[in-house]
């Protein structure tokens, strides 16, 4: 039979219901709401997404024009649009439509000097129902903890056919060789920037990375993984070296006298390489 009760004051934390059923409530913080965990059987506390408030649509109020934009992607469903202080009613034959989540047509139009005001949620509602329905919708992703594949892989995708891309692990350090270019091997020094590297110089070697942006500052460099220069001219599956022309790669070997020999990766294509530098170096004597 239903639970008849009030709660006044403290919050319940655990409770039994006739039938055996578990009630378990933790406590909350502020702007979280009760939700139903189906997999666990019990209740849980879900953060409530985010809610524009009386926004003003763009789009004219002249007595003739109908169409209005929404600054963001309504969640279905969610949009309240009042005019002049009145809840309207959506759908077609009732007050107004809304399509894509940022559409919205009057009917009728309203009037010059009416007020149109719409509120409505940004993301879903409830932190148990999935917002984010693809990474790439967050420009900015950040873990929370450690990242578990779960049984699946990292894909670095097709090879790389466009100029200046890349794909990998990437890190912001600071760059001093105000000469680097994309694509420059470059080497960690001893203050912890980087310069270019060039397997005729050993104190410049090993390569580290490869330089992402042109120039010296506060730059992106590539620790490993794919990255593409239609410039280059690779021969597929063979080997890549650091040069002995400060900062280039190479497919010959350093062969002479004092020459420092470090495989940097491999060629995927004649534009792309697989960069996964081995530190270990040979040194020709």
């Amino acid at each position: 039979m239903p639970l008849n009760t009030s709660i006044r004051g403290a919050q319940i934390k655990t409770a039994t219901i006739s039938g055996g059923h578990l009630l378990t409530v933790e406590d909350p913080t502020n702007g979280q709401v009760l939700t139903w965990n189906s997999t666990q059987n019990k209740f849980d506390w879900e953060d409530l997404g985010s809610m524009e408030v009386n926004e003003v649509p763009s789009g004219l109020i002249n007595g003739a024009n109908t169409a209005y934009t929404l600054a963001n992607t309504a969640v279905s469903g969610s949009e309240m649009v009042h005019l002049n202080g009145l809840l309207q009613e959506p759908g077609a034959g009732n007050d107004y439509t809304i399509a894509s989540g940022t559409n919205i047509t009057m009917i009728p139009a309203p009037e010059t000097d009416d007020i149109l005001l719409v509120s409505y949620m940004t993301s879903q509602g409830l932190g148990s129902v999935t917002a984010l329905q693809n990474v790439v919708e967050d420009l900015t992703p950040q873990l929370g903890g450690d990242l578990d594949l779960n049984g699946n892989n990292i894909d670095f995708t097709a090879i790389l056919t466009i100029n200046s891309t890349y794909e990998g692990e990437i890190m912001d350090v600071t760059v001093d060789d105000a000469s680097a270019a994309f694509g420059n091997a470059l080497y960690c020094a001893a203050d912890g920037n980087y310069d270019r590297a060039d397997a005729s110089v050993s104190g410049t070697m090993p390569c580290r990375a490869l330089a992402l942006e042109a120039g010296s500052g506060s730059k992106d460099i590539l620790l490993k993984g794919q990255i593409c220069n239609t410039s280059w001219g690779w021969a597929p599956g063979d080997d890549i070296y650091v040069s002995i022309t400060t900062g280039a790669l190479t497919q010959t070997k350093p062969s002479a006298t004092g020459e420092q020999v470090q495989i940097v990766g491999y060629a995927l294509s004649a534009d792309t390489i697989l960069f996964n530098p081995q530190y270990a170096l040979v040194e020709i004597a």
